[in-house]
């Protein structure tokens, strides 16, 4: 018999294509499809509207999705952080984002990260494996029915999103259908690191969701300390690819920036990021330095530091937003999330 694969890796034709193979009527995939992106159905025998012979032959040939929310921490603002098993046993961190009014996913693209950057906990992982776009989508639904509501979900979790464009832009057209997630493309947002082949697909696919990009300095010789991807592309090779992305101004770009003391948190380094504005339009995404257990050594500013540096970009018409200390004490802040069991 040949193994299941998760029926969220099957379009609307696949299913329909299914359904007349196995002498049902094609009208069933929409079903099928309401009942997993709509009803969040677990298990086959849920869709009560479907004939049980079909349920069976589903259950025969596809499973779901097999994730599993091993535990859940929530720390004093209402941010979750869960841990995730995948089929093989290997874990990934998932963060679900403030609470009632506003409600935002912290989506994982990969288990680990072979990226390395110095601030970042789960680059110290190392790369374990991407995930498929069926898992990527099971920690959707699996965060789903933790909250009963989304407004927004960022590829900001564990791993390179544009380093498994793949999984992530099939995950991301299901996200956004209307017959699946339907969720609208501009309340989706990818980060990275600076990974240009990954900018080139977006281009090419003028995918429209968002672009996060960790910039953290814009000195050659401290970025390939800090972040060892600037050493393939360097800051004028990624300024360049995202000036084309930008659509000559068109798209707005979020820069992020942790501040670390003494590395990247100078006058100097300030006004660099304001001589970018005549390049394209950005925000910029201030993140003071989360203590990471594998990097002791670097630390936050102080408040002063912090604020001189904000009001130097602000002061220059740059468009400011510092992050809320959120999910720090649950080591679910930015850089924080990892996994000592998959090294």
């Amino acid at each position: 018999m040949a193994k299941k694969i998760s029926i969220m890796n099957l379009s609307e034709n696949d299913l329909s294509k299914f359904c007349e193979e196995n002498n049902f009527p094609k009208f069933h995939s929409s079903q099928i499809l309401n009942w997993i992106y709509k009803k969040y159905a677990i298990t086959f025998e849920e869709m009560s509207d479907i004939p049980k012979s079909l349920r069976i032959s589903l259950e025969e040939n596809y499973f779901i999705h097999n994730s599993k929310v091993e535990t859940m921490t929530e720390d004093e603002y209402g941010t979750k952080k869960l841990l995730i098993s995948l089929y093989d046993k290997k874990k990934i961190e998932s963060v679900i984002l403030g609470k009632n009014d506003r409600i935002t996913f912290c989506l994982s693209s990969q288990v680990g990260c072979g990226y390395g950057c110095a601030f970042c906990s789960t680059g110290a992982m190392g790369l374990s494996r991407n995930l498929t776009a069926d898992e990527i989508l099971a920690e959707f639904i699996l965060m789903r029915a933790i909250t009963k509501k989304v407004n927004s979900i960022v590829f900001m979790g564990m791993g390179e999103p544009l380093a498994n464009t793949k999984n992530l832009f099939k995950a991301i057209e299901t996200i956004n259908s209307y017959k699946g997630f339907n969720l609208g493309i501009r309340h989706i947002t990818i980060s990275t690191s600076g990974e240009i082949v990954g900018i080139k697909q977006l281009i090419e696919k003028d995918l429209d969701c968002r672009l996060a990009v960790s910039l953290h300095s814009l000195k050659n010789e401290v970025r390939d300390k800090i972040m060892p991807i600037n050493k393939k592309y360097p800051i004028e090779n990624l300024i360049s690819i995202l000036k084309r992305y930008s659509k000559n101004g068109k798209r707005m770009i979020t820069f992020e920036w942790v501040l670390m003391k003494d590395i990247n948190d100078s006058v100097n380094d300030a006004y660099r990021i304001v001589n970018l504005k005549k390049e394209f339009p950005f925000k910029v995404n201030i993140i003071p330095m989360n203590p990471v257990e594998h990097a002791p050594e670097l630390k936050k500013p102080n408040k002063d530091i912090i604020l001189r540096f904000k009001s130097i970009l602000k002061d220059n018409g740059v468009e400011v937003i510092e992050r809320f200390k959120q999910g720090q004490d649950i080591l679910a802040g930015c850089g924080q999330l990892a996994i000592k069991d998959d090294n």
